[in-house]
């Protein structure tokens, strides 16, 4: 009997090799030969999946902002909402400063390369349009808050402060113009 393959499972191995790639080393060390190398796969493997390294990059991107919405459900709670949008890019426990260097490697990207821009910016446009009705329609607070948490999420992520003093900043900025 033919031995079955989750797809699927494969694509997603594939993606958290990528990420790890890039959390260690930036997306341009992001090759068909260096996923292989650092996966135990073959490049044909990887090719059978992915044919351009362009679409692996593109492919583990859609996969992170997903796996990032299920890991950082939306709470029905307005205020708890706006928090959860707002820090969800911080650095806080074990996976999460690789998700934030993969997030911020991807945002550099995207400043060259229009696919990822593409993806990104569809990405900070619902959490715009999130944040935006949560706070009444008030795009500019919305705008104003994400720009801040955007900042402190980078100055935890490069050592600057902690992760817990950023989310204390963020909730300060939320509860202090309700």
């Amino acid at each position: 009997m033919p031995k079955r393959v989750d797809h699927a499972e494969r694509r997603a191995e594939i993606d958290a090799i990528v990420w790890a790639i890039i959390a260690e080393e930036g997306i341009a060390a992001v090759t068909l030969r260096s996923i292989a190398a650092r996966g135990g796969i073959s490049m044909g493997r990887v090719q059978h999946y992915f044919p351009t390294r362009e679409a692996i990059i593109a492919h583990a991107l859609t996969s992170f902002l997903a796996l990032a919405e299920q890991a950082h459900p939306i709470p029905d709670d307005r205020n708890e909402a706006l928090l959860v949008l707002l820090t969800n890019a911080l650095p806080h426990d074990g996976s999460q400063p690789l998700g934030a260097k993969v997030w911020y490697a991807y945002l550099a990207e995207s400043i060259t390369d229009p696919q990822i821009a593409e993806i990104v910016g569809a990405a900070l446009r619902g959490s715009e349009d999130l944040a935006t009705e949560l706070l009444d329609g008030d795009r500019t607070r919305a705008r104003f808050l994400l720009a801040a948490a955007d900042g402190f999420a980078y100055r935890a992520l490069a050592g600057l402060m902690t992760p817990e003093a950023a989310e204390a900043a963020i909730r300060e900025l939320v509860e202090a113009h309700p």
